[in-house]
């Protein structure tokens, strides 16, 4: 990680939920934003600030994904869950002057491509493959390599950076966020003496590819806070993409930290 440098012509974007953030907050934020000397342009900004919790975060990527090239995000947390800030709401004028001055941490994440039938679908978090209504029956491919047959609920592949959500509910392993890897979890895997599978999570590198080879008509495929129904895929091929989204954090954040703050508690 390393810290950005100043941008004197900054111009930043408020991204949040309007049901869940107050208008004075926010015309409170707006009003410090223009003190501090940025310009507030929601179309081209340099710099994304979130206001909320993790999922205000990833609709926040998705709304200007095809920006991410040259876009930026900081992110102000109200509200008790957050990995992905490390300014809480009564830290707006530190989180300004750290961006003003350059004093911020900046991360790159890499984002999960799945691939199916041509169609892109891209997630920072995780993409979930289901089948809400019957038994899950998919080839699970390696590299070309096929490892088993998986009947059960459905599959994640997560990221990194996603490994804290949904993949460690499955029981996955918490990867730390400047590993660049995918982690692959199952939900609800039928094992028994017919059927088997690993029944465990499978970290696989950065320059892997996991491809599926479904039998199972009527998927559900979920990207991160967003899903589409599939009628039938007959393959699906997820690796890590060169799509990257920058997150700034504050100069003193420690993923350790963190983790001991959301998970183990002080005891």
């Amino acid at each position: 990680m390393s810290v950005t440098s100043k941008n004197q012509n900054m111009k930043i974007a408020l991204c949040y939920k309007t049901e869940k953030i107050d208008d004075e907050l926010v015309s409170n934020i707006k009003e410090k934003v223009l003190s501090y000397g940025f310009e507030l342009n929601d179309s081209c900004p340099d710099v994304v600030l979130f206001i909320g919790g993790d999922g205000t975060f990833l609709r926040a990527v998705h709304q200007y994904y095809n920006e991410l090239h040259k876009v930026k995000f900081i992110g102000l947390c109200k509200g008790h869950l957050g990995f992905f800030y490390s300014y809480d709401e009564n830290q707006i004028d530190a989180l300004l002057s750290d961006l003003k001055r350059g004093e911020v941490k900046s991360e790159s994440h890499q984002l999960i491509k799945a691939t199916v039938d041509n169609e892109e679908i891209y997630a920072l978090n995780e993409i979930r493959i289901e089948s809400p209504f019957h038994t899950l029956i998919s080839d699970v491919y390696i590299n070309d390599e096929l490892l088993e047959t998986f009947r059960g609920n459905g599959l994640v592949v997560s990221t990194s950076l996603g490994s804290t959500a949904y993949n460690k509910s499955l029981g996955g392993a918490v990867i730390y966020p400047s590993i660049s890897s995918m982690e692959l979890s199952e939900i609800a895997p039928i094992n028994n003496t017919v059927y088997h599978s690993l029944h465990s999570s499978l970290i696989i590198d950065k320059d892997s590819e996991i491809v599926l080879k479904t039998k199972t008509d009527n998927i559900l495929l979920g990207y991160d806070h967003l899903n589409k129904n599939v009628k039938f895929a007959s393959s699906i091929s997820l690796r890590l993409s060169n799509k990257v989204v920058v997150l700034l954090r504050n100069k003193d954040y420690s993923y350790t930290k963190l983790l001991k703050s959301k998970f183990v508690g002080d005891k």
